[in-house]
């Protein structure tokens, strides 16, 4: 049998070689790039998170000092009079008797309370875009239920002014609880009160973890038992 010789051209072999090294150069580098990217983005993203998590808490914790700010239970002279001054530019006021005249200062008062915190209150809109975007729903709801509390409040406050009988003895002590941030004699709770303190501890279980960097898959902090109820 006549031998076979196999005749190697280590020039090309160098070359083909040298050429894979550079396919697989050029890969990690690109591999590299991409791990970087990512990277960066994820990095962004946390400090994305670390920057709305701080306007959510200080926006959360002015929109409850607000609150109870406008529930306050002493009402001063100084606002009294100066919502009577603003009821006594309609004609029918005259016309109303002592006791209505009185509600409606009241309320009054209220409103304007109310209107002094429209900045507080607008803090708390702004953030909820944000609050679902880069945390949860979850978030966006408690926001929106803190939120919500002024209008209640404004509510309450309308039906005082209304309330001057005081037919039914439950909603006026309902109004009562809306109105000012206390619970009536043998009740221990206040439904305003203890809403805004469950959107409260709410926004504060998901938001603080956020402040220290916590990986966005980690499970937010224990929420109270009552609002699981």
């Amino acid at each position: 049998m006549a031998g076979c010789t196999t005749v190697i051209d280590y020039v090309a072999t160098g070359a083909m070689m040298q050429g894979i090294g550079t396919l697989i150069g050029a890969g990690a580098v690109i591999w590299a790039a991409f791990k970087a990217a990512a990277t960066w983005k994820e990095q962004k993203r946390a400090e994305r998170r670390l920057e709305m998590a701080e306007k959510i808490l200080t926006a959360t914790h002015k929109g409850r000092s607000a609150l109870g700010y406008v529930r306050g239970v002493m009402m001063f002279a100084h606002e009294l009079n100066g919502a009577e001054e603003k009821l006594k530019a309609d004609l029918a006021w005259d016309d109303q008797t002592e006791g209505r005249k009185k509600r409606l200062i009241t309320r009054q008062a209220y409103y304007d309370r109310l209107n002094k915190t429209r900045a507080e209150q607008d803090l708390l809109v702004d953030c909820l875009p944000m609050a679902r975007a880069l945390f949860s729903e979850k978030l966006e709801e408690a926001i929106s239920e803190l939120r919500h509390q002024f209008w209640t409040v404004q509510v309450y406050v309308d039906a005082y002014a209304d309330d001057e009988h005081g037919e039914d003895q439950e909603f006026t002590k309902k109004i009562r609880r809306a109105m000012y941030d206390v619970s009536a004699p043998g009740e221990d709770k206040n439904e305003i009160s203890d809403a805004i303190e469950q959107a409260v501890a709410t926004i504060e279980a998901i938001c603080v973890p956020a402040l220290r960097l916590d990986p966005p898959g980690k499970p937010e902090a224990i929420v109270p038992a009552a609002q699981a109820e």
